[in-house]
């Protein structure tokens, strides 16, 4: 018996010593598969953006502890209108896309439980981005990284002198505009003899005309009981060529004529730019993050305020002008200006892995590195307003702080307007750029102008699919479902 013992503890040895190598040493837990899975790339298509693309391949590298987990591809804003497939995981794309991928099924809806991680805070983005612009239909379909309004910048040491207070509406927007011309009351701010001055700058730049014709208009044409302020909600039949919008384009061919900036063709950051450089004395813009504009030793004093509004609007129905009641906001701001969202692709092999990476990107952590990299975004969260440095590089610190607040109160006001958010948007605003430069040169009387784009808008509108169309403006307004 002893004998035999002694030659079965060989062969115990080798049952002892693989025990610990299956399972490992006693009071250790097998690793865990996460540790081991090698998962593929995290494909992240980026629509005309390459600084930002850029900045999720760099801060990408850090998510899920792996290198090789993001890869990011460049994507032009032709080659995404014309696309029939979107061969990634996510897709990052300007804010007025939404309508033709979501129509197209070109990106997936998200899941509630996908946005409800500690670190993306739902609650914290601004009412407007995650009810209006990351939705569709009845469905949050996008995270945002940040989407613009025009506000009111303006030379706070002029406004003073001159004892102006940033005008609540329109119409005193002109009349302050009038007096800022006048050289001669600026005194010692006036700028010298041969400097262009403008009392005002404007953005008419391809692309931003229409846009500013819209964001004028739409405390105009968003009356109480309007639903569809674009487009007849029951025919698609445009709206754009209806008293509100002529008076609108009134208003700023009246504006561009005193400023005498209808020739500039300006984006929102020239303008920026013109008022910094001392140049004008108000602008209607936003600092970009990414604004090449040069702080100066000796800046003038910027304020920012809300985009002037109107105490009355426009009853389509009745076709009359009503007066708003006390409650009711003068102020109405306008959707899909500009801005970037993230979105699921419908290509993804991986979607909950997508949406994951989604809510990091656009989280309160990562969304301020990231985010800023693009021209194209602002502040997004409540959060961001007490720090809005890396939005407003190009600002002195008092400046910044006051637009944060003004973004912040006009992310605040209870309607917006729903701008052009359906698929062709690129096509509606070209005529409408069209109507907006030619009237604003005085080639054309707003009426005529807006007559031709309306034609146009209808022309498109069949070229579509009326039936889609229809569809989709309704989903845009959140009136039907996904």
């Amino acid at each position: 018996m002893p004998a035999l013992i002694c030659r079965c503890r060989p062969f115990a040895k080798l049952l002892f010593l693989a025990a610990l190598w299956l399972g490992g040493c006693p009071g250790n837990s097998p690793p865990p598969l996460s540790a081991t899975k090698t998962l593929p790339p995290l494909t992240v298509l980026v629509v005309d953006d390459p600084a930002l693309g850029q900045a999720i391949a760099r801060e990408g590298r850090g998510y899920e502890g792996h290198e090789e987990e993001i890869k990011v591809q460049d994507l032009s804003l032709a080659e995404a209108e014309k696309a029939g497939r979107l061969p990634g995981d996510v897709v990052v794309f300007p804010a007025g896309l939404i309508g033709q991928f979501a129509e197209s099924g070109l990106i997936l809806p998200l899941e509630e439980t996908a946005l409800e991680v500690a670190d993306f805070h739902h609650r914290d983005v601004f009412a407007p981005l995650r009810m209006g612009e990351m939705r569709w239909g009845n469905r949050t379909l996008a995270v945002t990284l940040g989407s613009p309004r025009l506000l009111l910048a303006y030379r706070a040491d002029i406004f003073e002198k001159l004892a102006l207070q940033p005008p609540a509406d329109w119409t005193e927007y002109q009349a302050a505009l009038e007096r800022l011309a006048d050289r001669e009351q600026l005194g010692d701010l006036a700028p010298p003899a041969e400097q262009p001055w403008h009392a005002t700058v404007e953005p008419l730049a391809e692309g931003w005309a229409g846009q500013l014709l819209l964001a004028r208009a739409a405390a105009y044409a968003l009356h109480r009981d309007q639903v569809s302020p674009l487009f007849k909600f029951d025919s698609l039949e445009p709206l754009i060529a209806e008293p509100p919008y002529r008076r609108a384009l009134e208003e700023l061919r009246a504006a561009a004529k005193a400023g005498q900036f209808a020739e500039q063709a300006l984006t929102p950051a020239a303008a920026l730019d013109e008022l910094l450089a001392g140049r004008a004395a108000m602008a209607l813009t936003w600092p970009a993050p990414t604004s090449a504009a040069a702080k100066s030793e000796a800046p003038p004093k910027i304020g920012f305020a809300m985009l002037p509004g109107s105490p009355t609007a426009y009853n389509f129905a009745t076709k009359s002008w009503d007066k708003r009641s006390e409650d009711q906001a003068s102020r109405v701001p306008l959707l899909a200006l500009s801005g970037r969202l993230g979105a699921v692709s419908s290509s993804s092999a991986d979607p909950a892995r997508a949406a994951g990476f989604l809510a990091w990107m656009a989280g309160r952590e990562a969304g301020v590195v990231i985010a800023p990299t693009s021209a194209a975004t602002t502040i997004f969260r409540s959060s961001q307003v007490a720090s809005p440095g890396p939005w407003t590089k190009c600002l002195p610190a008092d400046a910044a702080g006051q637009y944060a607040d003004a973004l912040a109160q006009t992310m605040a006001l209870p309607r917006t307007f729903p701008g052009l958010r359906l698929p062709g948007r690129s096509e509606y605003l070209a005529a409408l750029d069209e109507a907006v430069r030619q009237a604003a040169a005085g080639k054309r009387s707003p009426a005529e102008a807006l007559a031709a784009a309306a034609e146009k808008w209808r022309a498109a509108t069949q070229k579509l699919g009326t039936p889609q169309q229809q569809r989709a403006n309704a989903r845009s307004l959140g009136q039907q479902s996904l």
